[in-house]
């Protein structure tokens, strides 16, 4: 391989992801992305530096937060189906008796 200059260096391989679900975010890893951000500020040399992560860190928690909604809400509906599921399921036929083997003997 040819370099034009000591710059030049091969790029790694890149990695296929092994699914799409296991890139998903949610808002645990919002706050962790957060909560690693502030702590990395710190750390910084410069207050430009430092502003930066301080504001990645905002936005991290500004996500974890409106996942957390988003997560509740799908719980809640999940919940309600459930149970709107189950009461159809009685009032159709839950009163009714079942047959075990001493009904057919």
């Amino acid at each position: 391989m040819d370099f034009n200059s000591r710059l030049d260096v091969p790029a790694p391989a890149r990695h296929q992801a092994e699914s799409t679900r296991s890139k998903r975010e949610s808002s645990a890893v919002c706050r962790e992305r957060s909560a690693n951000d502030l702590l990395a500020s710190a750390s910084m040399i410069n207050a430009n530096q430092r502003l930066r992560m301080e504001t990645s860190a905002a936005m991290w928690a500004e996500r974890a937060e409106t996942l957390q909604r988003v997560e509740d809400g799908l719980a809640r509906r999940t919940a309600e189906t459930a149970a709107k599921s189950l009461a159809a399921r009685n009032a159709l036929g839950g009163d009714r008796p079942t047959l075990d083997a001493s009904c057919l003997a």
